[in-house]
């Protein structure tokens, strides 16, 4: 097990890391609820998807912005990760596009989303206050999303 250095070096690779896996997290969010849009009918459902998408974007703006401020660029989703989550939410909602069924979707994705904050806020510590501000507004987000979302269910 490799020791963790605390320098300047390593808090800027620590920033990197939790910028992008909030570029990540919130291109998903937005990829997914583009096709989730497109399938409801329900137009509560629209639109609360449709806000959902807004705080998304604004949220990936504000890591882009803080990524170009560190002079790096961020990696985004990748071409595989974008493909399999469309064919996942394809198959999902290929027999069953009920409110119900696309609520249940947006919350478990919301709960990744969840998840996979904690996993880069602990595994990046030297990260500085305004990169984990930014993440944890995210997380904050998902956990309102998650919660809003059960009344369709």
């Amino acid at each position: 097990m490799s020791e963790r250095r605390n320098d300047q070096n390593h808090g800027d690779n620590d920033n990197q890391a939790v910028l992008n896996e909030i570029v990540r997290n919130t291109e998903m969010g937005k990829n997914s609820l583009d096709q989730l849009i497109d399938v409801t009918d329900d137009r509560q459902l629209k639109a609360s998807l449709l806000a959902q998408q807004k705080e998304y974007r604004r949220i990936n703006q504000q890591a882009h912005a803080a990524m170009a401020a560190c002079g790096a660029q961020s990696q985004g989703q990748s071409t595989a990760a974008k493909l399999m989550a469309k064919m996942g939410i394809w198959t999902e909602t290929l027999t069953d596009r009920s409110t119900r069924n696309l609520a249940d979707m947006v919350i478990q994705g919301a709960n990744q989303g969840v998840m996979d904050c904690e996993k880069a806020r602990r595994d990046h510590p030297a990260a500085s206050t305004g990169a984990l501000g930014l993440l944890n507004e995210l997380q904050q987000f998902e956990e309102r999303t998650a919660r809003q979302m059960r009344e369709y269910l």
